[in-house]
């Protein structure tokens, strides 16, 4: 059992390497001799990181044969000293000593005698020693979890030798594989790349030949493939070959269900070309349907490429491959976006007249027959750690109370009073959550002097409900998460995505350009997230497009492509707020339900705040459900309170002071303007 203060040492460790430079990082590569783990290497050295290292896990002294692992690629593993040879670095290893203990869906180790621990220790010795930033590929050969110690084991050791600060890993599919490195990753405070993740497979097998990776199918395990046939055989050959299984047989065409393993002969960063001489192939398991079968090589050397090519920097030999970059995101998104010159933030003047809000609204909760949802002041007490430690340990005790705890969290909105405490407030957030934290939407809000933040969360009764997806890796798939929070939750019917920002995934900075393009690029990846989680645009039922400039939310309710993504029967909101996190010009907080069931919204704008509250609490008086609720304008709280609760007083409500609230672009020059969200969950999709 972790102690508590290890776990938050741990947390805050993790937390702080996302906010560390990640470019030319010095890298440390896990390679498994395999197409992906030598491909990734290239993708590391376009995006200007610096490898330094390279390691391996490899199988026991005394096995003499192809090792099965869910964790690590075996195969061809006697290759390894010459694939370190070739690319000219320096390479550590280290036999499996774990094996695969913990095969559940999430890995949080230590866990002893997991072959992940293996990995740990290898990579920590490389990062000490080397001072490396980016462990990458060093963690391409993990599939099996009970091996996860002997990972662990590996990278704690490449750390330490080479002071590296992250790992990158070739992973394309395989969560099992992702998690563990992740976690692995998180408990010695490193960053992981994973450029190939959830990329789509036949055109990342096109963009792996063209960028000339010469490999040979070192095992096959799979219907359609013979080892007596298409062991040795290269990748190229092969290609039309797995199309077609993959046509008639849906086997993957990267072998991302285990169906072959590839050995590198050759890439632009190899110094040499490897040429196997001699070789035989071994039978694993004779089959008519499916036989498995290993190539072991016996005879092979290196074969020295012209020094013209070889004085090249690595930099200088990738520059001109077709490959999928940070670079070509970027280029091939504002060919497309509508582009303006990127603003820099200037922080807009805050109009709001704000005064304490009442006692009983600091902290209240509505609770149904599967749902609770929780509303939660921290207050400023002058220590910014204690205040907001405060505030989690009370949200704690009054989900306790309710019978639920934070695995229950289906989503969490967090309105900071100053977006620069944002990392402060992070960094002992985190310190609460492990596995798979529930996703957050986090923006700055007018609120009182005395608030530090306001916290509203949503929670189900029952956990085992929920799946969540968590990718903390840098990819090209979607901005990997910068704080302690999952991408999205699947609960019930419910799809609830975390805030979006106009990130470049793979070098985790905005877009260049402004305010269109980002409220573009920010919707795309709200779009992108849910697509993993089994919904599109027809199942969006909110959207909320959070901007700091009044002068973008004509823009962001009305633009082209906002109108064509989001169904019209969608509740959509323009929320003008004072900052958004990395001072981004927009965040989207889209929800999805697979039923397509819209939210109740009420939205009114009035030059007379008299006739807001009736028209408010009149419409509210027709639901019994709870609201978030946001007003703007020279609203005080307590008028607003106090005006509503004379025409309906069945209702608790917090209203989240902004600069606006629009849902037409007509309310926006109203003096008053209030909008009430039915919250999902409540009545709906659940």
């Amino acid at each position: 059992m972790i102690s508590r203060v290890f776990c938050q040492r741990r947390t805050v460790l993790a937390f702080a390497c996302q906010y560390r430079s990640l470019h030319n990082m010095r890298v440390a590569g896990l390679i498994s001799g395999g197409k992906d783990s030598c491909f990734n290497l290239l993708k590391c050295v376009a995006e200007d990181h610096n490898v330094v290292a390279l390691a391996n896990l490899h199988p026991p002294i005394d096995n003499n044969g192809e090792l099965d692992s869910y964790m690590y690629q075996t195969a061809g593993h006697e290759m390894i000293g010459c694939v370190a040879q070739a690319l000219g670095l320096p390479l550590h290893r280290r036999a499996l000593q774990g094996t695969s203990l913990n095969i559940a869906e999430g890995y949080k180790g230590p866990h002893a005698g997991d072959e992940v621990e293996d990995l740990f220790e290898l990579i920590k010795g490389v990062k000490e020693e080397h001072k490396i930033e980016d462990l990458f590929e060093l963690i391409k050969g993990v599939k099996e979890e009970h091996k996860i110690e002997d990972l662990f084991e590996l990278i704690k050791g490449v750390k330490e030798e080479h002071k590296i600060e992250a790992v990158a890993v070739g992973a394309v599919l395989s969560d099992y594989q992702r998690v563990r490195v992740e976690d692995v990753c998180s408990r010695l405070g490193l960053n992981c790349l994973s450029y190939l993740w959830s990329r789509d497979q036949a055109q990342l097998l096109e963009e792996i030949l063209a960028c000339q990776i010469d490999a040979v199918l070192v095992k096959v395990a799979s219907i359609g493939l013979d080892p007596k046939l298409h062991l040795n055989q290269s990748l190229s050959t092969m290609k039309d070959h797995l199309s077609k299984l993959n046509k008639d047989y849906g086997v993957h065409v990267c072998g991302e269900g285990g169906e072959y393993e590839t050995l590198t002969l050759d890439c632009p960063l190899y110094n040499s070309k490897i040429v196997i001489d001699e070789c035989e192939t071994v039978i694993h398991a004779d089959s008519d349907i499916a036989p498995v079968g290993y190539l072991k090589v016996k005879k092979y050397h290196l074969e020295p490429k012209p020094a013209e090519f070889t004085s090249l920097s690595w930099a200088d030999r990738v520059k001109q491959l077709p490959m999928a970059t940070s670079e070509t995101f970027t280029a091939e998104f504002l060919s497309r976006a509508t582009h303006s010159p990127p603003l820099k933030y200037v922080r807009p003047e805050t109009t709001n007249l704000v005064s304490e809000w009442p006692e009983k609204y600091k902290t209240f909760v509505v609770e149904t027959e599967n749902e609770v949802f929780c509303s939660l002041q921290a207050e400023k007490t002058g220590d910014l750690v204690s205040d907001t430690k405060g505030l989690m340990d009370r949200l704690q005790e009054v989900l306790a109370a309710h019978s639920c705890g934070f695995p229950n969290l289906s989503y969490v909105l967090l309105y900071i009073s100053d977006m620069s405490q944002f990392v402060n407030i992070n960094a002992v957030y985190t310190t609460y959550f492990g596995i798979n934290p529930p996703p957050r939407i986090c923006v700055e809000a007018a609120l009182p002097s005395t608030s530090l933040f306001h916290a509203q969360v949503l929670c189900h009764k029952d956990p085992t409900l929920k799946k969540t997806r968590h990718v903390q890796s840098i990819s090209h798939w979607a901005p990997s998460c910068i704080g302690p929070y999952s991408q999205a939750s699947h609960v019930g019917s419910n799809v609830f995505v975390s805030g979006q920002i106009p990130f470049v995934p793979g070098a985790m900075k905005a877009v260049p350009t402004g305010f269109p393009g980002q409220c573009q690029l920010a919707l795309e990846h709200a779009l992108t997230v849910g697509e993993v989680m089994g919904v599109t645009s027809e199942h969006i039922t909110s959207a909320h497009c959070y901007v700091y400039n009044e002068e973008d939310v004509a823009h962001a309710l009305s633009s082209s492509y906002v109108r064509s993504t989001i169904p019209s029967k969608a509740e959509t909101l323009c929320v003008v707020v004072p900052r958004l996190p990395r001072d981004v010009s927009a965040e989207w907080h889209v929800n999805f339900n697979l039923e397509g069931v819209v939210p109740h919204t009420i939205a009114t704008g009035d030059d007379d705040l008299k006739k807001v509250c009736t028209e408010v609490g009149s419409k509210m008086h027709q639901s019994n459900l709870y609201f978030v609720f946001y007003s703007a304008g020279s609203i005080d709280v307590n008028q607003l309170i106090a005006g509503i609760k004379e025409v309906n007083s069945n209702h608790l409500f917090v209203p989240i002071p902004v600069i606006k609230v629009v849902s037409e672009v007509e309310h926006l020059t109203k003096k008053y303007q209030v909008a009430c969200v039915q919250v999902p969950g409540y009545g709906y999709g659940l």
